[in-house]
This record gives structure tokens, C-alpha cells and sequence, in this order.
């Protein structure tokens, strides 16, 4: 099951994931006047809303992005009734 975790004060940063990091599948940013960074993973390990969290991505990309950390935010379970996406929070 995928969780959404919305990230305050995200960094984007080059260099080796940390062995403490969490897999992240999915990276989103959202450049807009409320900006919005956020990772999608499998993972169940995320701490709590308001503590610090690190992801490096699952897979390496050449995107010059291996690691995002930040605050965990708001959670989002992207499973719903019926195995729909998008649906239900955390």
C-alpha cells in the first residue's frame, strides 16, 4: 500500500542515500504559489507528522535529485475503497 507524505522545509539534495533513509518511489513537486514537495512509498517506517524524515529514491535517475528530507506533513493513504487511488487520509 503506497503512502503520500507531504514534506515542510523539503530539501532536494545530490549525493549517496544514508542507510537510515526511506525508499522513496515517487517525488512530487508542486511549483506554485503555495508550493507543495511530496514522495510516495511503500514504506510503513515514516515517523510521525512533525519529525524529521529522510527519502532517497528507489531507483537512480541521473536527475542530479538522490535525496529529499524535510519535515513529514500531512499522510495520505493512496489505496482507497476498491483499490481506488487517491482516496482516504492518514
Amino acid at each position: 500500500m503506497t503512502l503520500r507524505v507531504y514534506l515542510t522545509a523539503a530539501r532536494l539534495a545530490a549525493g549517496p542515500p544514508e542507510p537510515s533513509d526511506l525508499p522513496a518511489e515517487r517525488l512530487f513537486v508542486h511549483a506554485s504559489e503555495v508550493p507543495e514537495v511530496w514522495v510516495e512509498t511503500e514504506s510503513r517506517a515514516v515517523p510521525p507528522r512533525g519529525r524529521a524524515v529522510a527519502f532517497a529514491l528507489a531507483r537512480p535517475m541521473a536527475l542530479g535529485v538522490e535525496r529529499i528530507t524535510g519535515t513529514g506533513g500531512r499522510r495520505r493513504d493512496q489505496r482507497g475503497a476498491g483499490g481506488e487511488p487517491g482516496c482516504g487520509s492518514v
